[in-house]
């Protein structure tokens, strides 16, 4: 009798460990997996909500195919209108209330860089960056951030790089917010075009929430730019756009994955001010290409009221990292086996991204390339030019 007794209290503690070591990783109970997410739902850069709307898409296809080693992915998703202050909240909600396991977000690099100092303090939750590009999220590295987009030094690099492909450019005009995001390009687009030979003729300041361009669109053309790089959220860049053309500015304008081509054309509303505005893109292919079906067909079946734009797609490579750490990690899951399988991942290539994903435990920063893409007539994009690389 005493030797079953025995059996069974051993069989019992063995039972009771194993449901302690299940449920003992924050976020994760024997099925499901908790992710916290956010973006800007409201407010004038609802539009990078697109980012998050497409990552959270891949996570529920991942549900309706099986899950994740038995797991299924539960989302829980804040709005955070592109204000750091929101941000910030969003962030302690997730981490002491919502008790996720990880955080997928951020559209507006500011707010991503103003929650910084809270991933800092919790360096055990694991952040994948949903669309904001400042390279200063990633560099220097942080143990816990992962960014799975072109940063604002690639995207740099590519404008510089395809304004030299238009003949006789040397005199460049610039105008950018003053924030932390628009500070975040202007700044390697001047090394950039410094190292090439290239003239910065003319620097206008066009804040966030103002309604003319007026002044900055007058001092641009009096500065005969062969060239504008324009580092304007959406808003912003159709006032610029249509105050240009009703000016009569006439020169190309090339701008960041920070807007969606297809947007600022609808936003426009004039295909001649839009003809020669050519935007960073960080996809493998245009959003009709047979090679993008899956991928449209996959936002549209989880998104069937939001439009499908290149924003819908930045997030989605990045969710599918996640994915294909949490099932390398096994599943006993914890977020230190998490980490280190993101951080094993090499040439990770789904065929959403420009080019392939790689995160090492000393770079952070994933994408390394990326293209230029225009709408010459306001209704078939087209891809232009390709970074690294020269025109197609």
């Amino acid at each position: 009798m005493k030797k079953s007794a025995s059996k069974l209290l051993l069989a019992l503690g063995a039972i009771a460990l194993a449901g302690h070591v299940s449920a003992a990783e924050v976020g994760v109970t024997a099925d499901t997996i908790r992710i916290g997410m956010f973006g800007p739902l409201t407010g004038p850069t609802a539009i990078g909500s697109l980012s998050v709307l497409g990552a959270a898409a891949i996570y529920k296809d991942v549900n309706d195919h099986g899950g994740i080693n038995g797991r299924k992915i539960d989302l829980v998703i804040e709005d955070d209108a592109c204000q750091p202050n929101k941000t910030i909240a969003a962030t302690k909600k997730l981490i002491a209330q919502d008790q996720v396991f990880m955080i997928h977000g951020g559209w507006c690099s500011g707010t991503v860089l103003a929650i910084k100092p809270e991933l800092e303090r919790n360096p055990q939750v694991p952040f994948m960056v949903a669309g904001a590009a400042s390279a200063a999220i990633s560099t220097p590295v942080q143990s816990n951030i992962f960014h799975p987009v072109a940063t604002t030094n690639t995207v740099a690099r590519a404008m510089v790089d395809f304004a030299v492909t238009k003949p006789g450019v040397k005199r460049i005009a610039l105008i950018s917010h003053s924030d932390e995001w628009g500070k975040s390009h202007v700044e390697p687009l001047v090394k950039e075009m410094e190292q090439r030979g290239l003239q910065v003729v003319e620097t206008a300041w066009f804040e966030r929430g103002t309604t003319d361009a007026t002044s900055q669109t007058l001092r641009i053309r009096a500065a005969k730019p062969d060239i504008v790089m324009a580092v304007l959220h959406q808003p912003e860049l159709t006032i610029f756009l249509r105050d240009a053309h009703k000016f009569g500015m006439r020169v190309p304008v090339v701008t960041t994955q920070g807007v969606s081509i297809e947007d600022m054309v609808k936003r426009v509303g004039n295909t001649a001010a839009t003809s020669e505005l050519y935007v960073f893109y960080p996809l493998s292919h245009t959003l009709e290409a047979p090679e993008f079906k899956k991928w449209a067909d996959i936002f549209r079946r989880y998104n069937p009221k939001e439009p499908v734009e290149t924003i819908s797609f930045i997030g989605m490579t990045g969710a599918l990292a996640v994915v294909e750490a949490l099932r390398n990690a096994g599943p006993d899951l914890t977020r230190e086996k998490f980490i280190a399988e993101l951080n094993k991942l090499r040439n990770f290539d789904p065929g959403i991204q420009s080019g392939p994903l790689t995160f090492t435990p000393e770079d952070h920063a994933g994408i390394k390339t990326g293209k230029m893409i225009y709408m010459p007539d306001g209704k078939q994009p087209r891809i232009v030019a390709k970074y690294p690389g020269t025109a197609q």
